[in-house]
């Protein structure tokens, strides 16, 4: 069964003072990491959630700029129907999680499955369809994103590693991202040669 992938590429990053979308890791923009591991989870089509146009991704401009990942969700799954769902700046993010997010989605009766680390990650998951009515009551109240909607009840969690779940928004973190990447990168390079 195959799959839609929305990667959110709107926050205004602040912290980081650049886009992060595009800032290069090891040569490959962001946004590009968490492309290929959708892909590898065998994602049909994977867009980007925002105003860029100039990543290489089918962008889906937000209808309410400046109101949060909530109102992108909730255009997106309008559009597209079920998402697997993740910010463009979690690079370290695996096809396998991926894989395991969907395959629990679809034999779960939730309309969410989200990924649970060190703290719940509400932009890492699974939304279907079936879960707009809910979004849209929030998003009409004023809430920015998902996690201001949702109850325990209304989503199914999977584990993930804290480190599978870094969110780059400082420098320090983008050190700490490239070296994980570095490291992943060699190990899955000396694997292939045995």
């Amino acid at each position: 069964m195959t799959f839609t992938g929305a990667i959110f590429c709107g926050g205004a990053s602040s912290r980081m003072g650049q886009d992060k979308a595009s800032l290069l890791i090891n040569g490959r923009p962001m946004v590009k990491w968490v492309e290929r591991a959708i892909r590898g989870a065998g994602a049909a089509d994977v867009v980007a959630l925002g105003a860029h146009s100039d990543l290489g991704l089918r962008a889906l401009g937000d209808k309410a700029p400046g109101s949060g990942p909530l109102s992108a969700l909730v255009g997106a799954l309008e559009e597209l129907g079920d998402l697997l769902v993740c910010p463009c700046d979690v690079p370290l993010v695996s096809a396998e999680l991926f894989s395991e997010l969907w395959e629990r989605a679809t034999s779960v009766q939730a309309s969410v499955v989200l990924v649970d680390s060190d703290q719940l990650q509400p932009l890492i998951g699974i939304y279907k369809a079936s879960a707009l009515p809910l979004l849209r009551k929030g998003l009409h109240g004023g809430a920015k994103g998902p996690k201001q909607v949702l109850t325990p009840s209304d989503f199914e969690r999977i584990k993930a590693s804290s480190q599978e779940t870094l969110n780059v928004n400082t420098p320090g973190e983008l050190e700490a991202a490239v070296s994980a990447l570095q490291v992943r990168e060699a190990t899955s390079a000396d694997n292939l040669g045995e």
